[in-house]
């Protein structure tokens, strides 16, 4: 079972019962926030292994514990009042990744001056750069999905706005990826989950930032899902499947900053922009069939590669039928994972709503598409929302 330590710059200490090394690894600090949401966490026992290992340290703690999915703006303005009036000087994100998502925002604008928008890139934001680095963090994921263990983003939303982007932040000092943490996630979530660390590697693949480094990153990011998440689904103890949907997971966190998310994430944060109940795995799948069809069709080269890295390709085959075949093993995958049947309707979404999905799409972007190799009007986007709805 996959079990080892790698700095990138972060320390990702990754295998089963990493969280344990919590009580031997030097710590960024003497005073904690414990950022967290839902009840699951405390249900499980989780946060109270953690508040433990770290009474037992000798390091105090705090807890915020309002985190919420698609974490908010009015999220992050709370972590940071309980930090200053607590005297924190590190923080600790525990949970998915909404909470380490918020936890990143806060610690940077624990030390920070102004709104926490001054410091967005795109929309509304200030565009202005963080002066202070911001308090150090260590990531504690106890889901595989965003990768954000690995990585500097969090994604935030501006409920007075309806923007939901993405800000860059510090990467954590200290990742624990411990896969025993993810036994008891439910199918659903798990399903939703890898596909969001999926499309973190495929996107990272096909991206017009696409690198020498990423490529093989992200081609072992797609085997290790494609091979594990339906038994992750299907039979959630599986402790193997587990870290490896969990390692898949890591390396999409990894490649997106090696690379890039590409258009289709720019649509999905819209999507949950704007109906935040939209989980952020969910609204990627019920758009991913549309836009990986169209990216076939112009750059099936690269969907070819996917395919003979999975093993679904023939020798002999064409690029255009590589193409094919990677395509159908996608739909069977999410025939497996029992999320073939998501659509933009199931949300409430309808034709109506497609001009605000597109002007939201472009405003995370920052303006024009950017980040895909071939080009995306707004009218492909309409084709694709459309045999999505």
């Amino acid at each position: 079972m996959i079990s080892f330590s790698f700095q990138i710059p972060t320390l990702i200490h990754f295998g089963a019962g990493k969280l344990n090394e919590l009580a031997s690894i030097p710590l960024p600090g003497k005073k904690a926030i414990i950022v967290t949401g839902g009840t699951s966490i405390k249900k499980l026992g989780y946060l109270d292994r953690v508040r433990k290992i770290l009474a037992e340290r000798g390091v105090e703690q705090v807890v915020f514990d309002g985190v919420v999915q698609n974490p908010t703006k009015t999220n992050v303005i709370g972590i940071v009042t309980v930090i200053r009036q607590q005297k924190c000087d590190f923080v600790i994100g525990l949970g998915g990744g909404s909470s380490i998502d918020a936890a990143k925002a806060a610690a940077m604008m624990a030390v920070n001056p102004g709104d926490l928008w001054d410091y967005v890139q795109v929309g509304q934001g200030g565009k202005q750069a963080f002066p202070e680095r911001g308090l150090p963090l260590v990531a504690i994921p106890t889901t595989a999905g965003t990768g954000t263990e690995g990585n500097p983003t969090s994604v935030i939303t501006n409920e007075a706005t309806g923007e939901k982007v993405g800000l860059t932040c510090n990467f954590p000092v200290v990742s624990l990826v411990d896969p025993e943490l993810m036994l008891n996630i439910p199918p659903q979530y798990t399903a939703w989950q890898g596909f969001d660390a999926l499309f973190h590697c495929i996107e990272a693949f096909i991206a017009k930032r696409a690198v020498p480094i990423s490529d093989p990153l992200a081609l072992e990011g797609i085997r290790h899902i494609f091979a594990n998440l339906p038994e992750a689904v299907n039979n959630g103890g599986n402790l193997e499947a587990r870290a490896n949907m969990a390692w898949g997971s890591t390396l999409g966190g990894m490649v997106i900053c090696m690379s890039s998310c590409t258009t289709a994430h720019n649509i999905e944060h819209s999507l949950s922009g704007i109906k935040p109940a939209l989980a952020h795995g969910a609204g990627l799948i019920l758009f991913s069939s549309a836009f990986h069809r169209h990216g076939g069709e112009r750059i099936p080269e690269r969907y070819a590669v996917i395919a003979d890295a999975l093993g679904v390709s023939a020798p002999g085959q064409t690029v255009v039928e590589k193409k094919d075949a990677f395509l159908a093993a996608f739909e069977k995958l999410k025939q497996d994972a029992g999320v073939a049947d998501l659509r933009l309707s199931n949300y409430g979404f309808t034709e109506a709503d497609f001009d605000e999905i597109i002007h939201g799409s472009h405003v995370i972007a920052g303006g024009p598409f950017n980040r895909d190799v071939y080009e995306i009007t707004d009218e492909d986007l309409r084709d694709m929302l459309r045999a999505s709805l």
